[in-house]
């Protein structure tokens, strides 16, 4: 039996229970009208996202290369104030807040448990967003910065805990949002790879860690879950200090940008133009690297890293819905690397179900390919939301 099988078997177990859980809240006579859309009759989870008083429970299908597949839970509850309007006073649809609690596990042994919420509060004019999680999480260092590149990787473990906090503010009728962000990190690093060099044992040791950064943002989506125009630019500028092994201290400057529109009813067209820059004594496992559905997590780190990528979706029938990705990013040792640093091209395709219509969320699964292999994906809402 595989490493982790009794880990994803507990997980599968914690799914079940919470449906069996679920369905108890709705009569057999309320489930069609629960879940069924007045406006044209099919599956859909609006009504008991907002109206019911309950949980929503949400399989966690894993397939990340970097850990394996695995799977676990999460549970949503969804707020919703009664006095609350549909719509913001800027006229997009103004998100719920959502508390949530998941766990889950992988084939390589990784586990992860986690709280998390998102409070949207005085007409979306002050979003909270924060949580606190414990990790065991078992993936491959690749190389570099200071150190070479690894053709197959070096084995390692992170274990301890974590918390972000973020709060940010906007000022009404504006769509720019400024704010700050506190991170501490706790956790031991472990090499879990045989016969390395000495030198390799300054991969391994206790961390701990605390960051505090300024975040500035632009948002003009019409919903945070699955947009169809708009958008949204966010720049988070952070100062790390911390112990691993010895003192270090770095900084951070990482920008998401993502662009939707449409220029036809059934078509909507999203590109994202992702930068994430570091200086300082960077720990290994804090090297920016690419996230591009196709690319294993880790595969290719740096201290920079510049990534973009195109999405088409195609509108079938009002509720399903085909969408088609391809992207290319660089992960450097340096800015002045740039030019001579590979391409790393990844693309798939996959398909969308309109599973809440008040709320603009979708649901579906990609595949994709990256230099090395196939993938697919379980998506909730945009590829590039969360």
């Amino acid at each position: 039996m595989r490493r982790g099988s009794s880990d994803i078997r507990l997980s599968v177990s914690f799914v079940l229970t919470c449906f069996a859980l679920a369905s108890e809240q709705v009569s057999g006579a309320e489930w069609r009208e629960v879940f069924t859309d007045p406006t044209d009759q099919r599956l859909d989870a609006s009504r008991w996202l907002l109206e019911r008083k309950g949980f929503l429970p949400v399989p966690l299908i894993i397939t990340e290369p970097a850990v394996g597949y695995g799977g676990g839970a999460a549970l949503l509850f969804f707020h919703r104030n009664p006095q609350q309007s549909q719509t913001g006073s800027r006229g997009e649809l103004t998100p719920p807040s959502i508390s949530a609690v998941a766990a889950a596990a992988t084939e390589n042994g990784t586990k992860l448990a986690a709280l998390g919420h998102l409070g949207v509060w005085r007409d979306d004019t002050l979003r909270y967003s924060g949580g606190v999680g414990a990790m065991s999480v078992h993936l491959k260092f690749y190389g570099g910065d200071e150190f070479p590149r690894f053709e197959n990787g070096i084995e390692y473990e992170i274990e301890g805990w974590g918390t972000l906090q973020q709060l940010l503010w906007r000022r009404p009728h504006s769509r720019f949002w400024l704010g700050g962000t506190l991170i501490y990190f706790d956790a031991t690093a472990s090499l879990e790879s045989e016969d390395l060099p000495a030198t390799y044992d300054r991969l391994e040791g206790d961390v701990t860690s605390t960051a505090v950064g300024a975040v500035v943002s632009y948002d003009s989506r019409d919903n945070i879950f699955t947009p169809t125009r708009g958008l949204q630019s966010e720049w988070n500028v952070r100062e790390y200090w911390g112990e691993f092994g010895r003192d270090f201290e770095y900084q951070q400057i990482e920008g998401k940008n993502r662009w939707y529109f449409d220029p036809d009813p059934r078509w909507v067209v999203g590109w994202r133009l992702d930068v994430n820059f570091t200086s300082g004594e960077v720990p290994f496992y804090s090297l920016p690297s690419i996230n591009q559905r196709g690319i294993a997590k880790a595969r290719y780190q740096g201290e920079a890293v510049v990534a973009t990528e195109l999405e088409v979706r195609y509108d079938i029938d009002g509720r399903w819905f085909g969408v088609a990705f391809g992207g290319v990013s660089r992960a450097m040792d340096s800015l002045d690397d740039f030019g001579s640093a590979p391409d790393r091209w990844a693309g798939g395709a996959g398909v969308r179900y309109l599973i809440a219509r008040a709320l603009g969320m979708h649901v579906g699964i990609d595949v994709a390919r990256g230099p090395e292999e196939w993938t697919f994906y379980i998506q909730t809402g945009n590829g590039w939301t969360f």
